[in-house]
């Protein structure tokens, strides 16, 4: 049976719920931009893209007789250009390697909060978090970006090709071993997990035989650090003499397939490709991958109508493009356009993540940030945003392993490991120090356009953008419908109104006149009017502690 493709209505709801899962947050500004268009039209906005991002930079200083100096640290490295092109001489002292990891973690955050509206920052997390690396454990920052930089360009292109690519990336060769997997000594590490956690699964049939037989095929590659005795950005590199030639004999799970061993400079690429091309006939690649979409983009639990009204097509139309250089994007699509994405058991069914909290806090409520002028101070709070996401639970560019974070696969909890007592209380913290304190940078910083600078979200510039901000009841409808991923009762929206925006009284009046007269003049002497900010931030905060916030 086909996915059957959603042909009911696509109206508010139906577009807030689109958005939440496709971007972090839903502002009243990506409400208002894809305001009147049909599904089709949103859904091709959302997947059409290109990787267009800027490398990050050195915004990095250490004190040097009581003063910031750039050129103390990294200084090769011009303040304020790319560190990505330069080579570490790992001798130098002291380290450039932690400040460019924290430049990479900060960039990262930073394209997360100023995402356009497109699918490319979901999809990167989507395979950061199903193709996992840790920084951490890659250690040098270069390929750890060249990695991030490798999903971007290929996020919805073709998963084989990706995989291939993947399979001979630095950054992946030195976090699973890759780089030390030789004839001499087969490493089985990568070859396991690309068949456990990258396209088969765990129980789909393959063998150890298997795993053993790949990590032979697998052998040959490494990574180059210097040449002729000079640093260089470390690359992959092949060494023939390194590659097990021997054949490779695989299973019955796999037809009892035996790749040829080769030799010369073309033999690991050719056994490769032949090893991905006999792992892609297999039907649970298609079915693997596409669970691993439904669970990031849709819910956590699969059951047995979803595995055959949902997964089985998916995974056919998989299938069929195969060859495809635009696969995933066609995968993505019918996902995103199925009915069944917009049946009412799958909206607001899941709790949101750490970074969909805390970037859909910052975009949604309208939080400003640096310009680019002031690139100093951009870093410093980017860096701010990716502790607050570790904080409950997720730091980017960190997972806690190779299978990236357990609400994305950990049968049965899922989305709901995302909250507990603890991470309740630390969303609570970053939502109070958001919304009250906002974020900031210190005096002491080398940019003087950089220094000391405050950031405090507007609810006054927020409610501007609803349609009748003046009408009390009006204003909460519309708050409830962008804080919420669940309506609330008509008497939990009387009983805000009353609390807040009437200052306990009873006719709607007292709101609309200070609103009113506020916006009119910001600086009036009218002590109901001057009351309005106060009692919208407070408003506000109430209603981020609401369950119903933190769904989607």
């Amino acid at each position: 049976m086909p996915l059957q493709p959603y042909t009911g209505p696509f109206g508010r709801p139906e577009l807030t719920h689109l958005l939440r899962r496709t971007l972090f947050g839903c502002s009243p500004a990506d409400l208002a931009h894809f305001n009147g268009m049909s599904l089709g039209q949103v859904v091709n906005e959302l997947l059409t893209f290109t990787n267009n991002t800027t490398a990050p930079i050195k915004a990095y200083s250490i004190l040097n007789g009581g003063q910031l100096d750039p050129n103390a640290i990294d200084p090769d490295v011009p303040f304020g250009s790319t560190w990505t092109t330069v080579p570490i001489d790992y001798n130098m002292m002291p380290s450039p390697v932690p400040f460019r990891q924290g430049s990479l973690q900060a960039w990262w955050s930073g394209l997360l909060w100023h995402q356009e509206r497109n699918l490319r920052e979901k999809m990167v997390l989507f395979w950061h978090t199903n193709l996992g690396t840790q920084l951490s454990g890659i250690q040098l920052p270069e390929p750890a970006y060249t990695h991030n930089q490798l999903l971007r360009d290929n996020c919805l292109g073709n998963f084989r090709s990706l995989m291939y690519d993947v399979s001979v990336d630095t950054g992946m060769l030195i976090y699973l071993n890759g780089y030390l997997n030789t004839a001499f000594a087969p490493d089985e590490n990568y070859a396991r997990e690309l068949m456990e956690l990258f396209t088969l699964g765990e129980t789909s049939g393959y063998t150890e035989q298997d795993v053993q037989a790949a990590a032979k095929v697998l052998t040959g590659w490494s990574v180059q650090l210097e040449n002729m005795g000079q640093p260089v950005i470390p690359n992959t590199v092949y060494y023939p003499i390194l590659h097990d030639i021997t054949n490779k004999q695989f299973s019955a799970f796999f037809n009892n397939t035996v790749i040829t061993g080769q030799s010369g400079p073309n033999g690991g690429a050719n056994e490769l490709n032949a090893l991905l091309d006999m792992i892609f006939l297999k039907d649970e690649v298609s079915e693997h991958i596409c669970r691993k979409l439904y669970r990031f983009f849709v819910h956590g639990d699969i059951d047995p109508a979803v595995e055959s009204d949902v997964i089985q097509p998916l995974a056919q139309i998989f299938r069929d493009n195969l060859g495809a250089p635009d696969q995933m994007r066609i995968v993505v699509e019918a996902l995103l356009t199925s009915d069944h994405f917009f049946s009412a058991d799958v909206r607001a069914c899941m709790v949101n993540s750490a970074v969909d909290f805390t970037i859909g806090t910052l975009r949604t409520l309208g939080m400003p940030a640096p310009d680019d002028t002031q690139f100093e101070a951009q870093y410093r709070v980017w860096r701010d945003v990716y502790n607050a996401t570790g904080l409950i639970g997720q730091y980017v560019g960190e997972p806690p392993n190779v299978a990236g974070w357990p609400a994305y696969y950990q049968f049965p909890q899922f989305d709901e490991l995302w909250m507990d007592s603890a991470t309740y209380a630390n969303r609570k913290l970053i939502y109070e120090a958001v919304s009250y304190v906002g974020l900031s940078t210190p005096a002491l910083m080398v940019q003087p356009q950089s220094q000391g600078l405050q950031f405090n979200i507007s609810f006054v510039d927020l409610v501007a953008q609803f349609a009748d901000p003046a009408d009390p009841n009006a204003l909460i409808a519309e708050a409830v419908d962008l804080l919420f991923a669940v309506d609330v009762s008509q008497g939990i929206k009387d009983q805000l109104k009353t609390n807040y925006l009437l200052f306990g009284q009873t006719s709607d009046y007292y709101w609309s006149d200070a609103y009113t007269t506020y916006v009119a003049d910001p600086n009036t002497t009218d002590p109901a009017a001057q009351l309005v900010p106060t009692i919208l931030l407070l408003l506000f905060l109430d209603m981020q502690g609401a369950a119903e916030h933190h769904l989607h």
